[in-house]
C-alpha cells in the first residue's frame, strides 16, 4: 500500500485534473481501513471527473469496506450509469448484493450486462463466479466459465475455475484435460500448473503433480503455493527431505500465516525425526487454523497424533486420532487410525 500511495501522489503532481491518482490513493487508505482521508480522495476524484465511473467504483469500495452495503451499490449503480462496460463497477455491484444476501440480484445484475454487451468474456467470468461460490449452481457456472473462455481464450480467470467447478462436479479427467489445454493456448501461467498439480494430487498421482508444481517453479522459483505442495507431494514420492524443508520454508516466508504450510513443515521434521519441532509447526498449524476460522483439517489432526506418539505421549496422541474420526468418518487412513488407537490403549 506504501508503494500505491507513492505511485499515486506522483499521478496527482503530474496530472492533478485526473480522477486516476485521488482514486488509487483513496484505494491504499481503503486498505488501511483510513476511511476518512480515502473519502476525501474520493470526493477530489469525482469533482474533476463528475462522469467518470472511477471515482464512483472507488467510492463503491470504501462503502463496502464500511459495511454499507446499500450505499456501496448505489455508488456502484453509479458508476455504472456513467460507463455500461465497467467490469469494475458490475464486480462492485455483485458483491454488494452478495453480502445483504441478495444472490439473485447479484445474478440479475450479471445477465443484464450481459444483454447490452454478449460478447464480453468479463462479464460471463462475473457470472460464473457467483454461479460456483455464492449460488452453488455448477451446472450453470459451467456453461458460464465455456462461454467466457469460447470468447476469450485467454482469460486466465475464467480458465481456472472453469477447471474448478469441473473438478467440483466430480469430473477430474476433464477437469485435467481442460488445465492441460489451456496450458498449452496459456504457456508460461504458473497458477495453472499449481491447479493441475492439485487435481493431480486429487488422484494420487504423484508424479504429475510433481511435474506440474515443478513447472510452476520454473517459471517462478519462489511461487510460494508451488513450493509447499511439491514439498508435500515429495513426501509421497520419497523425494530429499532436506529438499522439501527448504521449499516449505521457502513458502512459509510468503505466507506466515498458512495452517496448511505449517503443517507441511510439521510433517517434514516428523519424517526427518525431529518430533519437538514437528509437533512445534503442528501445534501452530491448528492455532493458525482456529484463527482464520477456517474448517478442521484431518491432517493436522492426523500428524500431530502421529508426533505425539513418537513423543511418548499417548493420551494426546489419542486425542488427536479421536478428533480426525469423530469429523472425517471416512478420512483416507482411517483404518490405520483405529489399529493405532487399538494398540494405545492395549
Amino acid at each position: 500500500m506504501n508503494t500505491l500511495e507513492d505511485a499515486a501522489n506522483q499521478m496527482i503532481r503530474l496530472q492533478p485534473g485526473s480522477p486516476q491518482g485521488y482514486g488509487l490513493r483513496a484505494l491504499a487508505n481503503i486498505n488501511r481501513t483510513h476511511y476518512t482521508e480515502a473519502e476525501q480522495d474520493i470526493r477530489r476524484a469525482i469533482e474533476v471527473a463528475p462522469q467518470s465511473a472511477f471515482g464512483y467504483v472507488q467510492l463503491g469500495n470504501l462503502r463496502l469496506a464500511e459495511k454499507q452495503f446499500s450505499d456501496a451499490a448505489k455508488a456502484y449503480q453509479d458508476a455504472l450509469d456513467r460507463n455500461a462496460n465497467s467490469t469494475d463497477a458490475l464486480r462492485g455491484l455483485m458483491n454488494a448484493y452478495v453480502a445483504e444476501k441478495q444472490v439473485d440480484k447479484a445474478i440479475a445484475a450479471a445477465n443484464g450486462q450481459i444483454t447490452k454487451f454478449p460478447n464480453s468474456s468479463s462479464l460471463y467470468n462475473l457470472l460464473g463466479g457467483v454461479l460456483f461460490h455464492v449460488k452453488r449452481d455448477l451446472t450453470g457456472a459451467e456453461a458460464a466459465f465455456e462461454k467466457s473462455v469460447a470468447l476469450d481464450s485467454h482469460n486466465y480467470d475464467a480458465l481456472i475455475q472453469l477447471c474448478q467447478v469441473r473438478a467440483a462436479k466430480g469430473d477430474i479427467d476433464q477437469a485435467i484435460a481442460t488445465g492441460e489445454q489451456s496450458l498449452k493456448d496459456n504457456p508460461h501461467q504458473p497458477g495453472l500448473d499449481v491447479l493441475l498439480g492439485s487435481l493431480y494430487e486429487s488422484k494420487q498421482d504423484w508424479k504429475n503433480a510433481e511435474s506440474a508444481y515443478q513447472s510452476a517453479l520454473a517459471i517462478n522459483s519462489r511461487d510460494p503455493v508451488a513450493c509447499n505442495n511439491l514439498a508435500r507431494v515429495m513426501l509421497h514420492t520419497g523425494g530429499n527431505f532436506d529438499v522439501a524443508l527448504g521449499l516449505a520454508e521457502t513458502a512459509r516466508r510468503s505466507l506466515p500465516d498458512s495452517p496448511g504450510v505449517a503443517d507441511t513443515l510439521g510433517w517434514i521434521y516428523y519424517q526427518k525425526g525431529v518430533y519437538p519441532l514437528a509437533i512445534n509447526n503442528l501445534q501452530e498449524a491448528l492455532k493458525l487454523q482456529t484463527k482464520k476460522n477456517l474448517p478442521d483439517s484431518p491432517d493436522i489432526h492426523y500428524h500431530l497424533g502421529m508426533a505425539y506418539e513418537k513423543t511418548a505421549q499417548p493420551a494426546l496422541a489419542r486425542q488427536q486420532f479421536e478428533q480426525v474420526l469423530k469429523t472425517y468418518p471416512n478420512y483416507r487412513d482411517a483404518e490405520g487410525i483405529k489399529k493405532e488407537l487399538l494398540r494405545l490403549k492395549s
